[in-house]
């Protein structure tokens, strides 16, 4: 009898562990599928303000038909935060807080920021989002302790993230060289800084970037795209804005090259969200 009550004791504990393993694991899902639904706004967010910031080059270096574009992609900006606003409150450190006050300053009415300032600004904004994205990631256990099959998940959030970054930086400088006709001194320095990340890029960052194996051909297919418009934009920094004797390349040009070079990147990301789907 009392080996019966001692199974029965040990049959009631086993269960009560399968039991809590799979509630912690449920658990664990909804946070992950949470925190995927977050990263996408904040991607969909930092990517809304490097545009704006792109725009606000050419229109404050004198592009006046820039700022219909302007207004739609604040308003891109500020759906994404009012998406995020209820999900980011009890974020540490309050780095949310800080960049939504930051955004309201930044794009109050009459604003007359000069483009170096504001380049600076937004700069800063998206430096603060970035560091949101790695902090929910990792929060949220969408790092590689969690995502077993996607052991490099973490260069995704960090290193693809600044990637597009870089771009962006090089698009906003170079829009403002183009709009104007003229490349300063610290034009060329900032414009020979970000090209030579751009390699760094193609050289370390893009190759260490996995797949799962059944995604391996789309993946391949993705960084020759990359790397094929990145060199592209590498090479009219080059030719056309920091050993150009004449700034001929309109601003128009220089911002679909550049832009062409993100969204590269953002088809690697979204197919990265994609293979996080499959195995959560």
């Amino acid at each position: 009898m009392d080996m019966t009550i001692y199974i029965i004791i040990l049959l009631l504990m086993v269960l009560c562990l399968v039991l809590l393993h799979h509630y912690k694991n449920k658990q664990k899902k909804i946070l992950q599928i949470q925190g995927l639904a977050n990263i996408t706004y904040l991607k969909s967010l930092i990517g809304a303000v490097q545009t704006y910031r792109g725009l606000s080059s050419a229109w404050l270096n004198g592009d006046q038909s820039k700022k219909a574009m302007l207004l739609t992609f604040e308003q891109q900006a500020n759906s994404d935060i009012k998406h995020l606003q209820q999900y980011m409150l009890s974020n540490q450190g309050g780095h949310w807080d800080s960049f939504v006050d930051h955004w309201g300053r930044v794009n109050q009415p009459g604003n007359t920021n000069d483009a170096d300032n504001t380049f600076k600004q937004h700069t800063q904004m998206i430096a603060n989002l970035i560091y949101l994205l790695e902090d929910e990631a990792e929060h949220k256990h969408l790092n590689a302790m969690s995502l077993k099959q996607l052991r490099h998940i973490g260069l995704v959030w960090r290193e693809l993230i600044r990637a597009t970054e870089t771009i962006g930086q090089s698009r906003a400088i170079g829009v403002g060289v183009a709009t104007k006709k003229q490349c300063s001194d610290l034009d060329k320095v900032r414009l020979y800084f970000l090209q030579q990340k751009m390699q760094k890029i193609i050289n370390d960052v893009l190759p260490k970037l996995g797949s799962l194996e059944s995604e391996k051909e789309q993946h391949k297919l993705l960084l020759t795209a990359a790397i094929s418009t990145i060199l592209c934009l590498m090479e009219a920094i080059e030719s056309k804005l920091i050993e150009a004797d004449k700034i001929t390349i309109s601003q128009k040009q220089y911002f679909t090259l550049a832009s062409n070079s993100i969204k590269s990147l953002d088809d690697i990301f979204k197919h990265q969200i994609e293979q996080i789907k499959q195995v959560i």
